[in-house]
């Protein structure tokens, strides 16, 4: 199986890392694991762009060498990226020795070859024309808007600029480029970046300065001190150089020369330099071409451009510390279709963390193997046959993963936990526990759930690789990822699961605000006195009524009833307490905050029938303990016959709706 080369661009060091560094990043890493779990040889490369003017400007701003400036700024990229949990396998900066020695042994290569029109590739000649410092880039008149010659871009004035410098030929591999793209041996995704790529080449292509005279910080043109190598030679040149082009490593080889895939992802700003540009270098340099370029789409918040100036950022590290690295990872690819471009808000990221983590993939986890738990002793039940075939869904999976389509392949995943926790619901588990001659029947049911957890874990591992680990460490499985754990019956019966830990505990917080809802003071409303605690194990009983009418139903005024704070509550988690028969113990989401309720409703539900269900709460009744355990609020049940039916909330109400 051939090998597959993933790129991100190489960031430039005159500034902090952002969103859409971390957007790219993570989607590379996610592709390359989703690559290596496949069984798949792939190695992701990621790093710094270090030379040029703005690195020469931003220093003398701040008074230091440049060289220190990049080593500071790179470091600060390597930091998110470890933060990130990206497990690039090559970290390359346009300052170290191994891409100085790569540039050159390819500019060599370059300077001598002959364009497709016979002329030389490369000439000297005079650019006169509008130049933007931060985009490093010559602008044509449709590149800028007015007044004052604006980058389309950047949004900053861009410096009319005259100086001698080398060009290369690019006008002369139109032709080539043009074939190159329309046979799909360079393919460019998503199609409409293709598309685009196309139309320029059909407009006409103008050769580009490959050496700058005015700039001293970068890599000298050998014979031309007074030049240095421009960016697209210097940056672009990182992908090869990177895998130790100069010095014959077997990783050039093996990835780059005979190498299956090359793919690079970039963002749509600098599509013309890796569609054009980097594959006439190549070309005239008699070295091979990359194979795919997909590019990624920009990301807006609430509409607007992201922008510092404005306030209206983005702060991933924010996002990380108070929801978890893998809840980013997994909403940065789950929201959109990659490639296109899209609008984050903080209540998207709030509504997708608590309905695809919290409810449904936590969710289906704590149930599972708390059912293991209860009904095995918490050992692996008998190794049982799949109910259905399931390697059609991992193949499609990891096939869509392949194709950058992380939206679908977390939607296939997302279904097949739904179909677990549909069948949990289905099957009622708590019912056949009851019947010892349905032991094997019960058994049968929790493997297939224990392995469609484990399947999901890591299927779901390229996005969320922590998460992964710690569900599949709970199975017993040491957070195993590979290409044999995607068969099924891997758990291997008698084995012990590890206690049962939160996975996605729901949030509720205010983002705009960036403090919990909690914080934020209800109206008051006077809490009625606390009635007298029930008898031990009874069930929860009802607040003490008014003087009973003689038809034994006391009659209260619509001021009494406005008292009472009925609320919509989502069972969370629930746990039989200890040493009674009647209770159970639950947490209780209410919108604003998870509450702790004790129910006498143990003889009638067992705690997982309870876990996911939308119910009524008396959310303003003064606290109480039962045996010992401190109860805020009452669940309604219905009693006939003397059994206790909870009172159930038809449809997706939020928790904390008000009852009326």
């Amino acid at each position: 199986m051939k090998s597959f080369y993933v790129t991100t661009p190489i960031y430039y060091v005159n500034a902090a890392p952002h969103a859409g560094h971390a957007y790219t990043t993570i989607a590379a890493d996610a592709l390359k694991r989703a690559l290596r779990l496949a069984g798949r040889r792939a190695f992701l490369l990621t790093g710094t762009d270090e030379h040029g003017q703005n690195i020469e400007r931003v220093a003398r701003e701040q008074g230091i060498p440049e060289q220190q400036l990049c080593d500071q700024n790179s470091a600060r990229f390597r930091g998110v990226f470890d933060r990130l949990d990206v497990s690039y396998d090559r970290f390359i900066r346009t300052t170290d020795d191994l891409h100085k020695r790569g540039v050159l042994a390819i500019w060599e290569r370059i300077a001598k070859a002959v364009a497709p029109d016979g002329r030389s590739a490369v000439y000297s000649g005079t650019y006169a024309g509008w130049y933007c410092p931060r985009c490093e880039g010559f602008k044509d008149e449709d590149e800028l808007s007015q007044p004052d010659n604006r980058c389309l871009t950047h949004e900053q004035p861009c410096e009319w600029t005259e100086e001698q410098n080398l060009f290369f030929r690019l006008s002369a591999y139109s032709d080539w480029l043009k074939a190159e793209i329309e046979s799909g041996r360079l393919q460019i995704d998503p199609a409409v970046r293709r598309n685009e790529v196309l139309a320029v080449i059909r407009d006409g292509l103008k050769d580009f300065s490959v050496s700058r005279a005015r700039v001293k910080w970068g890599i000298p043109v050998p014979g031309q001190p007074d030049h240095v190598l421009y960016v697209w030679v210097d940056a672009l040149s990182n992908y090869v150089t990177a895998l130790g082009y100069a010095d014959g490593d077997p990783l050039y080889r093996e990835f780059w020369e005979q190498g299956g895939v090359r793919l690079h992802i970039v963002g749509k700003d600098i599509i013309r330099f890796h569609c054009l540009y980097w594959p006439a270098l190549l070309k005239a340099a008699e070295l091979p071409r990359p194979t795919h370029v997909f590019v990624q789409g920009h990301i807006t918040k609430n509409g607007r451009k992201v922008a510092k100036s404005t306030g209206n950022i983005i702060d991933p590290e924010a996002l990380i510390r108070d929801f978890g690295l893998d809840a980013v990872r997994y909403f940065l690819l789950r929201e959109a279709h990659y490639g296109a471009d899209w609008d984050f808000s903080d209540e998207a990221f709030l509504k997708r963390f608590n309905a695809d983590l919290a409810n449904d993939f936590g969710n289906l986890v704590s149930r599972a193997l708390t059912m293991v738990h209860r009904y095995c002793d918490g050992k692996v039940p008998p190794r049982a046959p799949a109910v259905e075939e399931r390697s059609g869904f991992v193949e499609q999976c990891l096939a869509r993963y392949e194709r950058l389509e992380f939206a679908g392949a977390l939607q296939d995943i997302w279904a097949h936990v739904s179909r677990a926790n549909q069948a949990i619901v289905a099957f009622e588990p708590w019912t056949a526990a009851k019947d010892p001659a349905r032991r094997a029947e019960l058994d049968a049911f929790l493997y297939g759930l224990l392995e469609d957890v484990r399947l999901a874990a890591v299927l779901v591992s390229p996005v969320m690789p922590r998460a992964a680990a710690r569900v599949l460490a709970m199975l017993g499985r040491d957070g195993l990822t590979s290409v044999d754990e995607l068969a099924w019956g891997r758990l291997e019966p008698g084995s012990a699961l590890s206690a049962v830990e939160p996975l996605f505990p729901r949030r509720d917080k205010d983002m705009k605000e960036n403090k919990p809802v909690s914080d934020v003071k209800p109206d008051a409303t006077p809490a009625p006195a606390a009635p007298e605690a029930p008898a031990a194990g009874a069930p929860a009983a009802a607040p003490a009524a008014a003087p009973a009418a003689p038809d034994g139903v006391a009659i209260i005024g619509i001021d009494d009833f406005a008292k009472v704070d009925l609320r919509v509550g989502l069972v969370k988690e629930a746990q039989r307490v200890p040493k009674s028969d009647k209770l159970l113990q639950l947490q209780v989401d209410l919108g604003t905050e998870v509450r702790q309720i004790v129910a006498g409703i143990a003889e009638y539900y067992a705690p997982e029938q309870v876990v996911g269900r939308r119910i009524v709460v008396i959310a303003n009744l003064a606290p109480r303990k039962l045996r010992g355990v401190e109860s805020n609020g009452m669940v309604l049940a219905a009693s006939p016959e003397g059994r206790a039916v909870l009172l159930s909330v038809d449809g997706d109400v939020p928790p904390g709706t008000k009852v009326k």
